[in-house]
């Protein structure tokens, strides 16, 4: 990554510092991320519809009948287990794209804010190609975090089944416990969609920053009704990169679990911090 000072960049002005504009998570890239998880969750579903609750629920009728209950095949474990896996390969190389997306996204309003704020143009030194390691890293963070939920929810269908025989419970009630536990894992999509593209831009943001020499910034929120009420006294902070904020743990925007809020450059002309 090639670094630059902002600052010995701007010229004589009469300002001491100047602000530039906040670049916020992308609700498409958030959209994006969703529509891939509730596709795996969708293709588990219509594999337990399809394959399993058949033959769980001709089990179902032997045990009504009296007759001895076998037990569940286990190659129906393994086929749903493989089905999982060949959703999760689809899935990394998804989630490459729309983090490669973002990211190039990110590094266009990179530039246009420097432009407008400055009048000077990055293009020259910034380039997607710097974010090339961070990005690996963020993909397999992700990667790990969808196998997850994949597997946990492949775990909570195995488990309703298991327990919906050995309980005696109907056809009917274990759909509606299927159709909980799904519900679960969707909730669980929605969290995960939401957090990891805030804590790409977050990751975004302070790469740019430190990449052009910038250590503070100022905490900016989205300025919305979701804004959480310790987030809004931090609105209109500043920090320095490295410094615990007021935030949970100390951490900088972007950072706590489903945070939006967004570090705003400050960039700092003449080494005085203040106007």
């Amino acid at each position: 990554m090639l670094r630059y000072r902002l600052a010995d960049m701007v010229g004589n002005r009469r300002r001491s510092r100047i602000v530039l504009s906040p670049i916020y998570p992308s609700v498409g890239a958030e959209t994006e991320y969703l529509k891939m998880l509730r596709a795996i969750l969708r293709a588990l579903s219509e594999e337990v519809k399809a394959s399993i609750l058949p033959m769980v629920e001709a089990e179902m009728e032997r045990q009504r009948s009296g007759l001895v209950i076998d037990a569940i095949p286990g190659g129906l474990w393994v086929r749903f287990a493989s089905r999982a896996a060949q959703l999760l390969t689809q899935a990394g190389s998804l989630v490459r794209g729309i983090l490669g997306l973002e990211a190039r996204r990110h590094t266009s309003k990179w530039a246009a804010s420097v432009r407008s704020a400055i009048g000077i143009d990055v293009a020259a030194v910034v380039a997607q190609e710097d974010l090339t390691d961070y990005l690996e890293d963020a993909n397999e963070r992700n990667v790990s975090l969808i196998t997850k939920l994949t597997n946990d929810t492949v775990e909570s269908v195995k488990t309703a089944v298991m327990d919906a025989i050995l309980q005696g419970k109907t056809a009917k009630q274990l759909r509606g416990e299927l159709t909980s536990r799904f519900a679960i894992s969707d909730r669980r999509a929605k969290v995960i969609a939401r957090d990891q593209v805030s804590k790409l831009t977050s990751d975004l943001n302070r790469r740019r920053h430190t990449q052009a020499g910038i250590a503070e910034y100022i905490w900016t929120t989205s300025h919305d009704e979701r804004v959480r009420s310790l987030h809004k006294s931090l609105d209109g902070k500043e920090y320095r990169y490295g410094e615990e904020t007021g935030a949970e743990q100390g951490l900088p925007p972007g950072q706590p679990i489903q945070c939006r809020c967004v570090a705003r450059a400050i960039v700092v002309i003449g080494g005085e911090r203040f106007t």
